[in-house]
């Protein structure tokens, strides 16, 4: 998994021209709780959706990725089977309000995108941010949020990445769920 992990980064450092030190980056994986596929071929309206929210960056490929520029900001985004990934560079200080809007939206459309599939499995949707302290890798789950979406979840998005960001922030103690309005957890 370290391995994975260093290899996207990898391709994140080619498309930012940024450097090789992986505790600069931040990944934040969006993949299903129960596991499954999430090619082009799976979540075939999720990726045409992201595709239309990354415009003019995009689009992106089965499988391949993308360098999305906010104008105060770059992000690459991945397409894996097991989840889309976002890597953000951390090492040039601040991140910039744009480039944490830009990130919401992506995430806020695939979770909306994911829910309208025609062959949709409902369910949670864990959100995990990766990074390496040091040369070990470390994942924390940040928020699970179950389909359909309905709650205020862009507000709770926007202040665990506002948090992220910070350079000397802890690990979060516990995990935010944003139910829907069933209620279930």
């Amino acid at each position: 998994m370290e391995t994975k992990l260093k290899a996207s980064i990898d391709r994140a450092i080619s498309l930012l021209g940024t450097e090789r030190d992986y505790a600069k980056y931040l990944c934040l994986k969006i993949a299903p709780e129960a596991g499954g596929c999430c090619c082009f071929h799976c979540w075939p309206h999720t990726w045409q959706e992201v595709n239309k929210t990354i415009l003019p960056s995009g689009p992106i490929e089965d499988e391949g990725d993308v360098l999305i520029d906010t104008g105060d900001g770059s992000f690459v985004l991945e397409c894996h089977e097991n989840g889309p990934e976002i890597i953000i560079y951390l090492g040039a200080g601040t991140a910039g309000v744009l480039l944490i809007k830009a990130i919401i939206e992506l995430i806020t459309t695939i979770l909306k995108s994911r829910s309208e599939e025609p062959r949709r499995r409902l369910g949670k949707l864990i959100i995990t941010k990766r990074t390496f302290i040091g040369s070990r890798r470390h994942e924390e789950k940040i928020i699970e949020i179950d389909l359909p979406p309905d709650s205020p979840h862009a507000e709770i998005l926007a202040a665990e990445l506002k948090d992220m960001f910070e350079k000397d922030r802890k690990p979060n103690k516990s995990v935010h769920r944003i139910a829907n309005k069933s209620g279930s957890r």
